[in-house]
């Protein structure tokens, strides 16, 4: 979905869609922002406002969405903003995807509960207050992508590389003593007189 396509309402029925023109100046380097909030108003004022800016913007209706989108593009994808409160995936699940799949991507979730509302469910990512003006919205994204790229944390990965092996070597020491145990309790060979050997 690209800033111009037209919105679905709950109806099913299409709104007109907002044509956002593209601002960019042709030497600017351009950031790729994903934005997903199911308010169609919010969602092209924001892609408007990054547009502005000289970012290029990729525009989702809800998480699942946006998630979507992000598997489909084939570049690098630098900051996603997105409401907290979506339908079909919220804004935490989103960003847990993506931060998964795209080690290194920048997050910035809105919301119009408060902050601190939001930190209860244990989601710790930059935070924007609805309703927010443009200077806010600007000021904080460019706070975000000037900080520097966040990687993956290396202990962390070797710690769950080193739970998973463990795993594994659980489920294969199991399955071989399931093996040896069937193996032993097999049919026993039974004698010319048709008794059981013992």
């Amino acid at each position: 979905m690209t800033p111009d396509t037209p919105d679905i309402r709950n109806d099913g029925k299409p709104e007109e869609p907002v044509i956002l023109s593209d601002f960019r100046p042709p030497e600017a380097h351009h950031s790729v922002v994903l934005v997903a909030d199911d308010n169609g108003l919010v969602r092209n004022l924001v892609g408007l406002l990054m547009q502005h800016d000289g970012h290029f913007i990729l525009s989702a209706a809800d998480g699942s969405e946006g998630l979507d989108l992000s598997r489909q593009y084939p570049g690098t994808i630098d900051l996603v903003i997105t409401d907290m409160e979506m339908p079909r995936m919220n804004g935490a699940e989103l960003c847990g995807h993506l931060l998964e799949e795209r080690p290194g991507i920048k997050v910035l979730v809105m919301s119009i509960a408060d902050e601190g509302e939001i930190l209860s469910q244990n989601v710790t990512l930059p935070f924007l207050h609805k309703p927010f003006d443009g200077k806010a919205l600007r000021a904080k994204v460019r706070t975000i992508l000037a900080a520097p790229r966040r990687l993956p944390d290396l202990t962390n990965l070797l710690s769950e590389l080193h739970s998973e092996l463990k795993q594994i070597d659980h489920e294969i020491h199991s399955v071989a003593q399931s093996t040896i145990r069937k193996s032993r309790s097999g049919p026993r060979a039974v004698t010319d007189d048709g008794d059981a050997a013992s």
